[in-house]
């Protein structure tokens, strides 16, 4: 897996929320457990030994007697540095990418059969992956049925399997204990663990499911990108590839201080047993939240929902090739030769800047281009769609109900079975 890493050791850049040691801890867990359809279930898929060759960040600071991993005032430091590409200008020196982790993994996941049963011989699958602060429940509407993109998909004569998973070290999946969220809990590991989800997909799983010909990667945001590693390094992996919410790194984005991100065990006591390098959104960030992830039609209260059901997000999940959101994240030049869909809402701050969509669509839809081009230029098929009246977390706007609509129509006729890079092109759904 090609990696470029850079980082600023000098006077890290540090925004600190107006509560950012507040302790306070809430005395309700927000969990929210998504409503599951008939044909949907709960599923644990054991992986057994899972290993991957990440970065060394505790090694890199072994010789600054400055930094302290156990230090909310250090890690937060180190954190929102991450938050802002344009602060990585040292390179960090080649040997430090070389620290091989093993765990024993299983994932958890929402597995939904078709609500009519098709033939052997077009058993399909969408495997969901979700972005960071989010879990599987974001593919079921976070619990309300109206929003859940899952069900649609396994809907009427031609529905598809689906199976939403929790990213290692999120909701569900974490074991006993949770993952190091430095040295542990980065894109090299979870795209190994997501190689071996997709190898289990394609041969019969037993009590669970039976082989699957065709997968299709769905993944969003920081699930977008693993994708992208994934057939980096693995092009054979799956069949069609939809991506949406891809940090893009040349447009406007959110400031770093606008995500008032706080260490996670300061902000629900679902978190409590969570170590020092796990960040949510800090307890009146409600707002901040909104207005980084919606944007256009979207219903207040699910926004609401929206950050009450939030998950986590890791320093080495934010920190590694220097920040998520740089364009060094996503990979150059894969072998990937199937379908790809690259999407973005015209609200997306992060794919497609913060200016309203007259200035900056066409900007977007460029970039989108771009990443074509860059990431998956031996595609047989690239379509680009920016989604019209949504933010970054399109799904959950006025949008993703008309697009469980169409969803819904086509596949009841027969006439497609809803792989989501045929749904969501230009003018197929709009509200």
């Amino acid at each position: 897996m090609t990696c470029r890493i850079a980082l600023l050791f000098g006077a890290l850049f540090f925004a600190s929320p107006s509560t950012a040691r507040n302790l306070g801890v809430k005395k309700t867990s927000t969990r929210v457990p998504p409503v599951l359809a008939p044909n949907c279930r709960n599923v644990q898929i054991s992986l057994g030994n899972v290993s991957a060759t990440n970065f060394d960040y505790r090694g890199i600071w072994e010789d600054h007697s400055d930094m302290d991993f156990n230090s909310w005032r250090d890690t937060m430091k180190v954190f929102y540095s991450c938050l802002d590409p344009e602060n990585f200008v040292h390179d960090i020196p080649s040997d430090s990418y070389g620290l091989v982790v093993e765990r024993n993994v299983t994932i958890h996941g929402i597995f939904c059969e078709p609500e009519v049963p098709v033939p052997y011989n077009e058993r399909q699958i969408h495997l969901l992956i979700h972005d960071l602060t989010y879990d599987k429940s974001m593919w079921h509407g976070l619990g309300l049925p109206q929003y859940s993109l899952a069900d649609a998909l396994a809907s009427g004569l031609k529905g598809s399997h689906t199976l939403a998973v929790d990213l290692w070290g999120h909701g569900d999946s974490h074991g006993e204990t949770y993952p190091d969220p430095w040295q542990v809990l980065q894109p090299p590991f979870h795209v190994k663990t997501l190689h071996e989800i997709v190898k289990r997909l394609r041969r019969n799983q037993q009590g669970l499911w039976s082989a699957f010909e065709n997968v299709t990667f769905v993944g969003h945001g920081f699930g977008a990108q693993l994708g992208a590693l994934l057939l980096d390094e693995y092009p054979n992996d799956v069949n069609v590839f939809v991506g949406s919410g891809f940090p893009t790194g040349k447009l406007s984005r959110p400031y770093p201080t606008e995500w008032r991100l706080v260490p996670s065990i300061s902000t629900d006591s679902k978190y409590a047993h969570q170590p020092l390098g796990y960040f949510a959104g800090e307890l009146n960030s409600a707002a901040d939240r909104e207005n980084i992830l919606y944007g256009g039609l979207y219903d207040l209260e699910l926004a609401e929902l929206d950050f009450v059901s939030q998950d986590t997000i890791a320093v080495g999940e934010v920190c590694w090739s220097g920040s998520f959101f740089s364009d060094m994240s996503i990979p150059e030049d894969s072998k990937f030769t199937g379908q790809v869909c690259v999407l973005a809402g015209e609200f997306d701050r992060v794919a497609c800047g913060d200016l309203p969509w007259q200035v900056e669509g066409e900007a977007c839809r460029e970039k989108l281009q771009e990443v074509c081009n860059f990431t998956f230029p031996n595609s047989h098929l690239c379509n680009i769609s920016v989604l019209e009246h949504t933010g970054k977390a399109w799904m959950l706007h006025k949008l993703g109900p008309q697009a469980i609509s169409t969803i819904r129509s086509w596949s009841a006729r027969g006439n497609s079975w809803g792989n989501l890079c045929t749904v969501l092109t230009p003018g197929a759904v709009r509200y």
